[in-house]
């Protein structure tokens, strides 16, 4: 394995907060209105404390391999075959999750900011800048999200400057009313907004730490920070507009930031949105970089030509970035993203540990 400098505690709570939010913050609640109405705020909540469960089965599932990553150890769980196939698919999962979210966003630039350029030239740029910071070692993919984060608070503060608008309480009301049952499934989809902490499962041996405990710790802050982002936009938006305008708003953020008056920036929604980019390309390259990583023990032995493994990546999701302009394909290909998102980062780590507790094979436990 290549030499991997060890990276911080604050260092992993950023990449893990930036790897969380990504384009969704742009969307929510609209994928939760249609079962859980103005409860949704709700669901956005019931969805960051089923994401905290799951980080403390991969944290279980990463202590008892507390030397070594996931794709090392995958084989002493199932076997070299089966763990072959596993770092495959996880490195596939990974590689899905850089075409959907640079193609989301694109489309989301190219209809709000960038209406003349070429889909083509979007996705190449995109894609060309995140190879280049995930071919580097964990540790400087770590420093430049730490950099990255003071754009993340900027956004965070324009959000809430933003909410301040004109709106009305009783968009709220009456609370409660739809039942368990719509919570529980618009709580579906909002499980997948969290995803990232799945960083844990390869980061966990490379986090430079004196108490184990620390590491699940940082994790669940940065997931409860998460939670608490996707709340304050959900009842942003929710103040904003009623449960039947929201069914057919698909991007409620920038409209109320469009609408939003400041006197020192005349286009608020377009100076988030060029912000923002930079934060979406945190998911892309922590993702391009897991990508990689997992496929490099795909044969057994290392791939030890990391970056090479990096670019060609990226060049294949360039390829069918640009074959996904059209919104009929990406609105399947995010159906699909949703369930590869719910077997690859919950499914799939608890199958592992409990095989690895049945078999009862622990390094160092």
């Amino acid at each position: 394995m290549i030499h991997l400098e060890k990276i911080s505690i604050n260092q992993l709570i950023c990449l893990v907060i930036l790897t969380q939010v990504g384009v969704s913050v742009l969307t929510i609640p609209y994928a939760q209105i249609n079962y859980s109405g103005n409860d949704s705020w709700m669901s956005i909540l019931i969805g960051g404390v089923i994401a905290q469960v799951v980080i403390l089965i991969i944290y279980q599932l990463g202590k008892r391999y507390a030397d070594r990553p996931l794709p090392q150890y995958i084989s002493d769980i199932v076997g070299k075959p089966l763990g072959s196939v596993v770092n495959f698919l996880l490195a596939a999962y990974f590689a899905q999750n850089c075409i959907m979210v640079t193609i989301t966003y694109s489309d989301v630039i190219n209809r709000w900011v960038l209406f003349e350029t070429p889909w083509s030239v979007l996705i190449g740029v995109t894609f060309t800048i995140g190879a280049y910071i995930a071919s580097s070692t964990l540790r400087s993919i770590a420093t430049i999200t730490q950099m990255i984060m003071l754009m993340f608070l900027i956004c965070f503060v324009i959000v809430l400057i933003s909410g301040m608008g004109k709106g009305d309480f009783r968009h709220f009301l009456p609370m409660g009313t739809h039942g368990i049952g719509p919570l529980l499934k618009g709580a579906i989809p909002s499980f997948w907004l969290y995803s990232g902490y799945e960083l844990l499962l390869y980061a966990f041996p490379l986090v430079r730490s004196p108490k184990k405990k620390d590491i699940v710790i940082a994790v669940s802050a940065a997931n409860g920070f998460t939670t608490f982002f996707y709340v304050m936009i959900t009842v942003i938006v929710t103040y904003n507009y009623s449960e039947s305008q929201l069914k057919s708003i698909s991007e409620p953020m920038v409209f109320i930031l469009r609408k939003f008056r400041w006197p020192v920036v005349q286009s608020l929604d377009i100076l988030f949105m060029s912000i923002w980019l930079a934060v979406v390309m945190v998911t892309l390259y922590v993702y391009l970089f897991l990508a990689a990583r997992y496929l490099a023990f795909i044969g057994g032995k290392e791939i030890r030509n990391y970056p090479l493994l990096v670019w060609i990546i990226a060049i294949v999701c360039i390829g069918v970035g640009i074959w996904f302009s059209d919104k009929q394909l990406q609105s399947r290909f995010s159906d699909y993203h949703n369930i590869a998102t719910a077997i690859m980062i919950a499914i799939m780590p608890t199958i592992l540990l409990l095989i690895s507790l049945v078999r009862g094979k622990a390094a160092g436990g």
